[in-house]
């Protein structure tokens, strides 16, 4: 172990953020775990609820009882991850509070996984009492996961021989119009436009392809500027020609952060390699397509859809 490396690393963390701690940094940045206290695994839909639910509840202590609030809600990971005996994240469900009990120091919560009742009884098979729910606390969790998957990324692409350059977050009118894309990957020439996304959290057997809508250009369609076309997002998917290439963080399904899905930014009514068309705005993607290696629209590499025409 370097410990010169990480020292200067710790330094560096906290010379940025000037007074933070390094227990501070952890709870930022790394969600807190808190253990089961129980589990009702009986699946129910309540009257005029859409989802299948089971229940848990959890105990209030010292350390999170500012964090145990009515409709906050967390992933449930394996007590193996919870203990440091597995290094791999994995989610195994979703939980939500529903009840805050001050006088028995206790919550009550409903499991849930966004999908059907099938899929949240085979989650319930794996749920075991002695698991844990993580709460992301300061809502960073997210974005830095979001973050690191797109420094991996980079990471991977240059030493596949790429160059690689990250559009910024932000553009002055003055200096021309704002990319709707993440990244350029340049090779042997050629450069392609790449958007990174990740899996949908309510249910990763899908991606989230999504944009923010953007506000409808006063005026006649007949008078809008090509920018003003370019950046009109009238639903919140992702158009098919703003991106030549989606990279997909598989992080929540496979708990590694350096896992990725690829696929070329084109309709399947085109191509067999394509993706489905949003179903009232032909010109965006499906917000949220299947997304699995290997079904023939997505790939382990972006080598494999590089040449795709």
């Amino acid at each position: 172990m370097n410990t010169n490396k990480y020292q200067s690393q710790l330094e560096a963390l906290t010379g940025r953020y000037n007074g933070a701690s390094l227990d501070s940094l952890v709870a930022v940045l790394c969600p807190i775990l808190i253990p089961i206290h129980t589990l009702d695994k009986t699946i129910l839909k309540l009257p005029r609820q859409t989802h299948y639910r089971a229940s848990f509840s959890l105990k209030i202590v010292a350390e999170n009882r500012s964090i145990l609030q009515r409709g906050r809600t967390g992933k449930f990971v394996p007590a193996a991850y919870a203990n440091g005996a597995s290094p791999l994240w994995k989610e195994i469900a979703k939980g939500r509070i529903i009840k805050v009990d001050k006088s028995t120091n206790s919550v009550l919560g409903e499991i849930y996984t966004g999908g059907t009742r099938n899929q949240l009884a085979q989650s319930l098979v794996e749920l075991q009492e002695t698991d844990f729910i993580e709460i992301d606390q300061y809502g960073a969790a997210a974005k830095v996961l979001s973050g690191l998957a797109e420094y991996h990324l980079v990471e991977m692409a240059e030493s596949a021989g790429y160059e690689v350059r990250r559009m910024p977050e932000d553009m002055a009118r003055h200096l021309g119009r704002y990319r709707n894309f993440d990244f350029e990957f340049e090779k042997g020439g050629e450069v392609k436009r790449v958007e990174v996304k990740s899996l949908w959290g309510t249910n990763t057997t899908y991606a989230r392809l999504i944009h923010s809508r953007t506000a409808k250009p006063k005026g006649p369609m007949r008078k809008w500027t090509k920018s003003q076309r370019d950046n009109y997002y009238p639903t919140s998917s992702c158009k098919f020609a703003t991106q030549d290439i989606f990279a997909v963080s598989q992080f929540l399904r496979t708990g590694n952060i350096r896992d990725f899905a690829f696929a070329r930014s084109l309709p399947d009514d085109e191509c067999s390699y394509g993706l489905p068309r949003a179903s009232h705005h032909r010109e965006h993607v499906n917000q949220n397509p299947s997304c699995q290696i290997g079904d023939g629209t997505w790939f382990a590499t972006i080598d494999e859809v590089w040449d795709l025409p």
